[in-house]
């Protein structure tokens, strides 16, 4: 009968599937401490100069080394040599950086570069030509534009010499790159190099430690050419041995890695830095003293869904994970980690994102212009609800745009955001009618003011966003229109000043208030990146001033007044600031988790042995469903041929 044979069909295909579950192993066939990692987003490229996006940079980290990098423990950051030998020697007047490099540093084991080759300085000046060539289209251009000597002169002689050999027909390429030289960059022999500035510029150390000014060997990029971007070649701890974009990648060990050591600060003073005691507590230098890479290997899983990245962190394929929203409460409920994640001896790392959430007001707008009505929306807005509804507690009601960990934090002074986060809405509406607007009626009209929001998508965390700030306005007496645009919409009217309010992010690039003070800058006002299009002549004043001056409390000073400024004429409504919840299973060491490099991956440690056997007891098969389908099967077809007999 037919039905015999799809029921004997469906039953012999849930064997093979169960059978098949025994087996399971996203990394057959691996050896070794492997570190398994998992990005929820597809890197555009492993070309250093054109990393723009996070997991980009998290994988070339682990290649490629700059003139400096991050340490991996110190908070408050601090920048370290890397291929430098020491932090360089700066002129009295601050603009010439002097470096002296490391001899003897080899590149990554490939066809493409002579065994015994060794970094030197020309190298570096190559990778900064490249970086700022046109041709390569680097994003980040902006971290040296305006500040790099002679660099507006040579990127407008770079650019003569692509137009002239695009008329001849050729190829794109870095055109004219060894036809002149950029004044700000100068070898002075094989280990030494100089940069100088325009203007003195204390920021430099931290975008030398950025992946965008990585150093590679020229003959690698002519002999990959465009495959460059899949096929990295530097001094880093790690090289890469497989790269699909769409998959992922591996990384195996760096068997000539220059000699780096964990800092061990209990024994050695000189590598003592703020917090090191609590570091040597929670275990985090368990291997001071002792030479890094500890790991034999990398695996990167590119795994874009939430719940499978969630689901490969569970089961123990991957050694850590910032839980998705969706899956916070499960991991973290009221704020703790669940039985579950104790039980399989999880640890948490909890870290205030160097960034805030705010909402960007054009201040040019003819409602916005006015102070108290911009005043008015910020005691109307419910930070404390924002944080509990839709951040499920991980976050900080921000009260000062400045981040915490970052020089200039003060969140002591707020006059119009209380001091919880809470709406006021009594005094929002004092505001509305101190700027001319009681009960929020234009008396021009008799109508309730109308104000448009920008909302970057329709996902569901943006209509809440939309929605939850609809209400708080209709509190006051402002009524809200919503238009939804893709980001890059969103980004274009606010380039072209067509809007009134906005909802956006600002995540540091380096460590220092300088990186968002710059988006409320006067001469930045859009189309550049001030899209609040803030002019406050003593606020330009001191940021002119603070640029120039070096890390220290007098500097410090300034940002603080810069963030009060803020806080009085609200150009921002300043929002949160997003808590990282990071889970680490317990065969993980050595690894302080930060968003702001990628650099602390080479200090990790792995107990592969501990993993292999609580991966497979987590993931031991359930076996009772095979003799209870064989046994369905036996007595299926033994119906089957008792029906079918004479």
């Amino acid at each position: 009968m037919w039905w015999r044979r799809h029921v004997l069909r469906a039953l012999v295909a849930g064997v093979a599937a169960t059978t098949s579950a025994c087996s399971v192993n996203p990394y057959p066939g691996e050896e070794g401490a492997v570190l398994h990692v998992s990005l929820r987003s597809l890197p555009k490229t492993l070309d250093a100069p054109r990393v723009e996006q996070e997991s980009s940079s998290k994988l070339v980290a682990n290649v490629y080394e700059g003139l400096l990098q991050y340490h991996p423990y110190a908070r408050p950051y601090q920048v370290q040599p890397a291929l430098a030998q020491a932090l360089p020697e700066v002129s009295e007047d601050g603009t010439t950086y002097t470096f002296r490099l490391r001899p003897g540093v080899r590149y990554h084991t490939d066809p493409c570069v002579d065994p015994e080759r060794t970094v030197d300085a020309h190298d570096v000046e190559y990778a900064f030509k490249r970086f700022l060539h046109p041709t390569t289209q680097a994003r980040s251009l902006w971290l040296l534009r305006d500040k790099l000597l002679g660099l507006a002169q040579w990127r407008e002689a770079m650019s003569d010499h692509v137009a002239r050999a695009r008329e001849r027909g050729e190829p794109a390429g870095l055109h004219g790159l060894d036809e002149l030289d950029i004044a700000g960059v100068r070898v002075v022999d094989d280990l030494t190099l100089q940069l100088v500035m325009e203007r003195p510029y204390p920021q430099l150390y931290w975008v030398l430690a950025m992946p965008q000014l990585s150093v590679y060997p020229r003959e690698c990029v002519d002999y990959y050419d465009e495959a460059f971007a899949s096929h990295p070649v530097g001094t880093g701890p790690f090289r890469v041995t497989s790269y699909n974009p769409v998959f992922g990648a591996s990384m195996v060990r760096h068997e000539r890695y220059r000699e780096v050591r964990v800092p061990d600060p209990a024994e050695r003073p000189a590598d003592r830095y703020p917090g090191w005691e609590e570091d040597l507590e929670r275990g985090l230098l368990d291997r001071a003293g002792e030479r890094i890479p500890f790991l034999d290997g990398m695996e990167f899983r590119f795994i874009l869904e939430d719940q499978p990245r969630w689901l490969y962190f569970k089961n123990g394929y991957t050694d850590f994970v910032n839980p998705p929203k969706d899956n916070t409460a499960e991991a973290l409920p009221l704020g703790d980690l669940s039985e579950q994640m104790v039980d399989r001896g999880v640890r948490v790392q909890r870290w205030t994102e160097l960034g805030t959430v705010y909402a960007c007001l054009n201040t040019e707008d003819e409602l916005l212009s006015n102070v108290d009505v911009r005043r008015a929306v910020a005691l109307a807005y419910d930070h404390r609800w924002t944080v509990d509804n839709l951040y499920a507690g991980q976050a900080l009601v921000a009260r000062s745009l400045i981040p915490p960990g970052v020089a200039g934090h003060d969140p002591s002074y707020h006059p119009f955001h209380s001091e919880d986060g809470t709406a006021d809405v009594q005094a929002a509406r004092e505001q509305l009618a101190r700027a001319g607007y009681p009960e929020g009626i234009d008396p021009e009209t008799g109508q309730p003011l109308r104000i448009t929001f920008q909302s970057s998508g329709s996902s569901v965390t943006n209509r809440a966003f939309a929605a939850r700030f609809t209400d708080e306005m209709r509190r006051i007496g402002i009524e809200v229109d919503v238009v939804v645009n893709t980001f890059p919409q969103m980004v274009e009217k606010m380039r072209n000043k067509e809007f009134q309010i906005a909802s956006l992010a600002w995540g540091f690039d380096y460590p220092d208030a300088q990186n968002i003070l710059q988006l409320l800058y006067g001469p930045n006002k859009a189309p550049g990146v001030g899209s609040a299009n803030f002019d406050h002549p003593e606020f330009d004043a001191l940021y002119d001033q603070a640029a120039v001056m070096a890390p220290g409390p007098e500097r410090t000073e300034l940002y603080v007044r810069m963030a009060h400024i803020v806080a009085d004429e609200v150009p921002w409504v300043t929002r949160t600031h997003r808590i990282r919840p990071n889970l680490g299973h317990q065969w993980v060491g050595g690894y302080k988790y930060t968003e702001v490099n990628d650099q602390h991956l080479n200090y990790v440690w792995v107990d592969d042995a501990l993993r292999d056997r609580l991966v497979a007891e987590w993931n031991r098969p359930r076996l009772w469903p095979l003799p209870v389908l064989g046994l369905a099967v036996v007595l299926l077809v033994g119906i089957s041929a008792l029906r079918t007999q004479p």
